[in-house]
């Protein structure tokens, strides 16, 4: 099985047993659509992009596009930061997600049709400022995500590891 990464300014499809993993999230986010056929959508967004990255709505339209049956949206990375700056960022502050005016990062997953809408902060791991990468794959043929730490190398006891 291969590990897929998504970077930042990026959205892609992972499938089957492949592991999905966000490199590099610290002030970034990832939002990953989880289907029960063990695929994932997802996109790493980050706050300033630069040409040739997606913007924040142009990761949602992708999601939106590719949703298909999934219900479920799992954001994982740096929420408080997003939300603390949300009326300010030219990612954030205009945002409108299917005609629908998004004010913080826990109305995306609603906005664009996910019944499920779960948020994960990776300040949980850490102080502010550190760097993690967010993991989608198996263990055991079970469904697991979770975060390490890049300096200790580590999982993230607080975030631990999670079903999706």
């Amino acid at each position: 099985m291969a590990e897929i990464s998504i970077k930042e300014g990026e959205a892609k499809q992972v499938t089957g047993k492949d592991t999905l993993k966000y490199p590099d999230i610290n002030s970034c986010l990832s939002l990953t659509a989880v289907f029960t056929d063990d695929k994932r959508v997802g996109g790493h967004a980050v706050m300033f992009p630069a040409s040739p990255q997606l913007t924040l709505k142009q990761i949602c339209d992708y999601l939106i596009a590719n949703k298909g049956s999934s219900n479920t949206l799992i954001i994982v990375g740096d929420i408080g930061t997003w939300n603390d700056n949300w009326s300010m960022l030219d990612e954030t502050k205009n945002l409108i997600i299917n005609g629908r005016k998004v004010n913080n990062a826990g109305e995306l997953g609603p906005a664009m049709g996910f019944t499920n809408n779960v948020l994960k902060d990776t300040i949980v791991c850490n102080a502010s400022g550190g760097t993690y990468d967010v993991f989608f794959g198996f263990e055991g043929g079970k469904r697991i995500y979770w975060c390490v730490d890049h300096k200790t190398g580590t999982i993230c006891t607080k975030f631990g590891q999670q079903p999706w």
